[in-house]
């Protein structure tokens, strides 16, 4: 006798699943190698149906990836300089060659290094900074109603963006200054 195998599917939900709305408007969606990518990501967004919406949904994604790779970057390179610095410690430890625990805390200079000239930690934060109120504002204008995203809407949503932008890139403009200054 075949051996029959019931699955059974799991229950849909009952009624919309703001949860799931959510994570499907900040997903980030990368489009799979070897294939072009979506005409879309390239329109003009002042050509869209809502340009306000259009522009500030564009700076949400930007921000979101780059907050997403900093936060990476950062956490990659702590988890190595642990591993390294662990490792060097434990080499010294059982006596194995002096050269190979050189390099290995060579390395972790290294990634120290890094650590300082990528400044992703402070770029995580900053990214994830603004993010947040881009998404704090877009959801201000979302919740408008449809008659009064007018000209005024729209310009004051644009005003907005362009602010948290202006403001980031000072601050990334300071931070740079003063990292070229020897500051911390």
């Amino acid at each position: 006798m075949p051996h029959v195998r019931v699955v059974r599917a799991p229950a849909a939900p009952i009624g919309p699943d703001p949860e799931a709305a959510y994570r499907e408007e900040m997903t980030v969606r990368r489009p799979k190698q070897g294939k072009p990518e979506q005409e879309s990501q390239h329109e003009d967004p002042w050509q869209a149906p809502d340009p306000a919406l259009a522009i500030a949904l564009q700076q949400i994604h930007w921000y979101a990836r780059h907050r997403n790779r900093a936060r990476m970057t950062d956490q990659v390179n702590e988890i190595l300089i642990l591993l390294t610095t662990a490792s060097t410690t434990v080499m010294a430890a059982l006596k194995v060659s002096a050269t190979a625990t050189a390099i290995l805390a060579a390395s972790t200079v290294v990634l120290a290094g890094l650590y300082k000239v990528l400044d992703a930690h402070e770029n995580w934060l900053a990214f994830g900074s603004a993010w947040a109120e881009l998404r704090a504002a877009v959801h201000d204008y979302r919740l408008l109603p449809a008659e009064q995203r007018d000209e005024d809407a729209r310009r004051a949503l644009v005003k907005k963006v362009d602010e948290i932008n202006s403001t980031e890139t000072g601050r990334w403009v300071s931070r740079r200054q003063n990292l070229a200054a020897g500051g911390q």
